[in-house]
């Protein structure tokens, strides 16, 4: 049974749009087809373990470019790239010479087909859906294309330009790959391609993050308060114990008497706390100029 990764339920999101304007349905296609090879000399077939991505792009290449492609299951020990026990894979195969010639006319004088801004996110969504991986956002925020070729990795840096997104290429393994990082520019691209859903998810998954640094913050900032008191507390509790060892209770002046015995009794409360618990409340400020003149006592 596939688990349904994070990056799988986009696509499963993405997989469902038809485009209702004939020059997105090109544009579509032109993502589909171009990132998996199917339109370079040397490439007629493409392997994907996503059988809604494999029958989309055979449904594609007959509607757009009235080409037949053969939509294939591979056996699990098949030496396409699968391993032995693991899930179908599905394949894509152009049947005959004539019909790549049929598929790459298509797409002659591609220039004009990314000139709407609606054509791009369909283009963009095509790519994606090929050769696009994105992370968990619980994880990281990272989306990549696995463009492979320098010239296809600059279609789509192009194109991603365009619609305002920040991006990132280098060359792994002589490979190039562009990639986003940030959760706006991913939220905006989820969009952009028709998976509202998917960049919720990520907008839902950023608030949480914040709520728990936000109380990571509290209880730290809670902490170094508490921690801060008991270091205070027990300079003040050895001041008075000293004074009181040195020179008895009755040394004390009578206006810091009560507050000796306090602090001493309960090293753990706060300034405020002394305050509200002298038979006289005083202000927060008096409580601390009171123990500060215990202290400069114990020095003397």
């Amino acid at each position: 049974m596939k688990v349904m990764t994070y990056s799988l339920m986009a696509k499963s999101e993405l997989c469902r749009i038809r485009p209702e304007n004939s020059c997105c349905q090109l544009a579509e296609a032109y993502g589909l087809l171009l990132y998996a090879k199917l339109l370079s000399d040397g490439h007629n077939s493409y392997s994907t373990d996503n059988s809604a991505i494999a029958h989309l792009i055979g449904g594609t290449a007959a509607s757009v470019c009235g080409v037949y492609a053969d939509v294939l299951t591979l056996p699990k020990n098949s030496t396409s790239g699968s391993a032995v026990g693991a899930g179908n894979r599905f394949a894509v195969r152009i049947p005959n010479a004539e019909q790549k010639k049929l598929l790459c006319a298509a797409f002659a004088g591609s220039g004009g087909i990314l000139e709407k801004e609606c054509c791009v996110d369909a283009f963009l969504r095509g790519a994606f859906l090929v050769c696009g991986t994105v992370t968990d956002p619980k994880k990281d925020y990272h989306l990549e294309f696995l463009a492979g070729s320098e010239r296809r990795c600059e279609i789509l840096a192009d194109a991603m330009k365009r619609v305002g997104l920040r991006t990132h290429k280098l060359n792994r393994n002589e490979r190039w790959v562009i990639y986003v990082k940030d959760a706006d520019g991913i939220m905006n691209l989820m969009n952009r391609m028709g998976a509202p859903y998917a960049a919720g998810h990520i907008e839902q998954t950023r608030e949480m993050r914040g709520w728990r640094n936000n109380a990571n913050r509290r209880v730290n900032c809670d902490q170094a308060n508490i921690d801060r008191t008991l270091s205070a507390s027990e300079q003040q509790c050895a001041a008075i114990r000293r004074l009181m060892g040195e020179r008895g209770l009755e040394a004390i002046p009578p206006e810091l008497r009560e507050i000796a015995s306090l602090r001493l009794e309960n090293p753990e409360m706060s300034l405020r706390e002394l305050s509200e618990s002298l038979s006289e409340p005083i202000s927060r400020s008096g409580v601390n100029h009171r123990l500060k003149k215990l202290m400069e006592l114990a020095e003397e």
